[in-house]
């Protein structure tokens, strides 16, 4: 799960911390075991045995108060260490409320190390396990994120969005991938959410956009369509920070890459939240020359504020309402109803979720301008698409 030097080896008996040091960081134990003791007036009181899979340091880490026990390697040990930064980070994105109650759960916590401690009944020793676990592995799943593009993990994945009437490529959107050295491929579902968290969007946001736009002249090659252009996801950390639209600006000038063939996606709650910043930076992208997309349409907040207040060129209308217009006459009449809108305000509009030919064909009828979906092509690496469609 973690490069060679993010480890700490310990062979037998050493000791990892004791009693009074600075809580700087907490372990998760990869190889081996540990032995977490006080010393008491009698001698040492053995607390607890750990192994692999499990993390222990973690009350000093957060808390910032010193080591109240000792722990040592029972056998030949590796750990990987947990900065107090990342911690802190994630501490400080966090309601206030909930940094109060986990100030609450530490010191209860920490009265369990002191000889009089009751033994906790079996129900709390199985909620903190369910809770360990979950803290666990997002603590892990966000330290990889830190070194993913240092590695080179992260992979560019395009879906072809097509011409409705023809099946002609018009475009692509770019999705990123994260390829994982041990757990494998990674899903965008569980990984962006803790980037946007950790405030690590900004870098892979960053990376994303570099990486599209020094595709697109190989992408381009692909498409058949007067006005071609790849899409790429920008996301409410990314709308908030100043340096987003010269670093645009600095992205698409190294790739000599027409601003307008860049087309930035949003999702309306970027747009809801902080409106007044918002409009103000999505003028400034427009006057590049660059278009937005509004994405996954439908879903959220769906007022008409933000729809004729922002320069917003496309409509996407979400999947479940697209891939249902055959069979429910429900989803039919909100599509039918969006595309009427999107055009009335100038929009295109892309359908999301075009897997049949029933349905682009009944997309085709209510007047929708292009589809995305498996019908056309799944998301691929370029490779693979030149391969598709290069010849």
């Amino acid at each position: 799960m973690f490069d060679e030097f993010d480890r700490e080896v310990y062979p037998p008996g050493k000791i990892i911390f004791k009693t009074g040091d600075e809580g700087r960081c907490a372990y998760l134990i990869e190889e081996g075991s540990v032995e977490v003791f006080i010393n008491d007036g009698s001698g040492e009181r053995i607390l607890s045995v750990m192994g692999k899979g499990e993390m222990f340091g973690e009350i000093a880490l957060i808390d910032e108060k010193p080591r109240t026990a000792n722990v040592r390697a029972l056998e030949r040990t590796m750990l990987v260490p947990i900065q107090r930064q990342l911690v802190n980070d994630l501490l400080n994105k966090s309601d206030p409320i909930l940094r109060h109650l986990v100030s609450i759960l530490l010191e209860r916590f920490r009265n369990l190390l002191s000889p009089s401690a009751p033994t906790l009944s079996k129900l709390q020793s199985k909620q903190r396990a369910t809770l360990h676990g979950e803290a666990t592995h997002k603590i892990s799943l966000a330290h990889g994120l830190t070194r993913a593009l240092a590695r080179h993990e992260f992979q560019l994945h395009y879906q072809p969005i097509c011409d409705l009437r023809d099946g002609l490529i018009s475009g692509f959107e770019a999705l990123i991938r994260w390829h994982h050295p041990k757990r494998g491929q990674v899903s965008p579902a569980e990984f962006m959410a803790l980037a946007e968290q950790t405030g690590l969007i900004l870098d892979i946001g960053l990376w994303t956009l570099e990486r599209a736009c020094q595709d697109w002249s190989s992408l381009r090659k692909l498409t058949h369509h007067e006005h071609p252009f790849v899409s790429v996801n920008l996301s409410a950390c990314q709308l908030t920070t100043p340096s987003l639209v010269d670093d645009i600006k600095a992205v698409i000038h190294r790739h000599h890459m027409p601003p307008q063939e860049l087309k930035l996606e949003l999702t309306e709650t970027v747009m809801v939240e902080r409106p007044d910043e918002a409009l103000v930076i999505l003028s400034q992208l427009i006057s590049l020359g660059s278009s937005l997309a509004v994405d996954d349409y439908g879903t959220g907040h769906s007022g008409l504020d933000y729809l004729q207040r922002y320069p917003i060129g496309t409509m996407k209308v979400d999947r479940s309402f697209a891939a249902y217009v055959v069979q429910s006459p429900q989803s039919r009449e909100i599509v039918r109803s969006s595309i009427a809108l999107a055009h009335s305000l100038g929009m295109n509009v892309v359908a999301e979720g075009v897997e049949t030919e029933d349905v682009r064909q009944e997309l085709l009828t209510l007047g929708c301008d292009f589809g995305q979906g498996w019908l056309f092509s799944k998301a691929k690496p370029l490779h693979e698409l030149i391969a598709q469609y290069g010849g």
